[in-house]
């Protein structure tokens, strides 16, 4: 039985990476919440996902999985498929959407672009809010797999407080499946700017089973209620990939939103699947540096990036030097030092509002493909 107000919108974003998708959609279509929607982001792909994905859709690739047993039942699902500019299109089909049953439709957005992660889900929240009407949108990690519970306990804690604006599961490694990645989120450090998960790596004997707030919720499984978006917008999409989620729940904080643990949401990742360790060096270090900009007074400003420079970039170069790591090691971090001061030093870039009506994309594959 549906709930008043709390259909979601579950926006799963695709690169390249049909097979974990596919499972992962699986997985979601097992689930007990009676009110949602699926929405599957194509960031542009290039190894024919779009297709595979669509095969699976109709009952024509089956999904072997250790988590759960493959489901027939709901096969074939209702498509209904788009490209990013076809939101009119869209607005004609909410109502038929709307009158079939969750686990037997399937909304596909093609992106003409990579636009990253942020980007990217910027495309699902957009249709989720504006098209859907969707009281809460979820991102969720393509290369996860759901417990049957997960979606019920994240909006069940979401209700509990009118003022929880985030809300996270906790996440095991997809290999190890008693092993922590994160419970929720973590914590954020403003003097240094670095975001620690917490419970990383640890053993679940109980410790984190309890709600509570933390600073950020892991992007790898968030839930934000619309209210939140309508207040402060999207996701940032100068990040392009990695701390656009601290930030975000990071804005909701200081528009007085909670991000929260649920610890009775459990879902499995097999973590950074699709970015190379290249990708992650270059933009975790540039958006480091964009992210004390664009959050931090400028009082502490200098503090961090002397900080920044003299006790972790100098150590981190001279370590990558040393061992003669340049190409997967020196190079990218150098290049996201030197582009994070020029984020920095950019006017155009700051103290923007990513709302629903944006639709610009400063860092799209064209750029990836120039970091060599």
């Amino acid at each position: 039985m549906k709930k008043p107000g709390n259909n979601v919108a579950i926006i799963i974003l695709n690169w390249n990476g049909w097979k974990d998708t596919i499972e992962c959609l699986e997985s979601i279509y097992h689930i007990n919440h009676p009110d949602f929607n699926v929405i599957v982001i194509d960031n542009n792909s290039n190894d024919n996902s779009v297709e595979k994905i669509k095969e699976y859709c109709k009952g024509k690739i089956e999904v072997k999985s250790n988590f759960f047993n493959y489901n027939t039942f709901n096969k074939p699902l209702k498509i209904f498929e788009y490209n990013e500019n076809e939101f009119e299109t869209a607005q004609k089909d909410e109502k038929e959407i709307s009158n079939i049953l969750p686990t037997e439709k399937i909304i596909l957005i093609k992106n003409n672009e990579n636009y990253g992660f942020a980007g990217g889900n910027n495309i699902g929240i957009k249709y989720a809010v504006c098209i859907l009407k969707s009281n809460y949108v979820l991102l969720l990690n393509n290369d996860t797999v759901v417990d049957r519970n997960f979606l019920e306990e994240l909006v069940k804690t979401a209700e509990n407080d009118e003022k929880i604006g985030f809300v996270g599961a906790k996440t095991y490694f997809y290999g190890k499946k008693e092993i922590i990645q994160a419970a929720g989120g973590g914590k954020i450090d403003l003097k240094k700017v670095i975001a620690v998960e917490t419970a990383l790596n640890q053993i679940d004997d109980g410790k984190y089973d309890q709600n509570c707030e933390l600073d950020y919720i892991t992007g790898s499984c968030i839930l934000c209620k619309k209210e939140v978006i309508d207040k402060i917008g999207m996701l940032n999409s100068n990040y392009f990939m990695y701390w656009e989620d601290v930030d975000w729940c990071f804005r909701g904080r200081k528009s007085g939103y909670k991000s929260v643990y649920a610890f009775k949401s459990k879902i499995w990742h097999k973590v950074s699947v699709s970015s190379t360790n290249y990708l992650k060096t270059y933009y975790c270090t540039r958006n480091r540096i964009y992210f004390m900009e664009q959050n931090i007074n400028n009082h502490n400003n200098f503090k961090f990036l002397s900080y920044f420079f003299i006790y972790i970039f100098l150590p981190q170069i001279i370590s990558y030097l040393f061992n003669k790591d340049l190409r997967g090691g020196f190079n990218p971090y150098l290049k996201g030092f030197i582009s994070g001061l020029k984020l920095y030093s950019s006017p155009i870039r700051t103290g923007k509002k990513y709302n629903l009506q944006d639709n610009s994309i400063d860092y799209n594959s064209n750029q990836i493909k120039n970091l060599d």
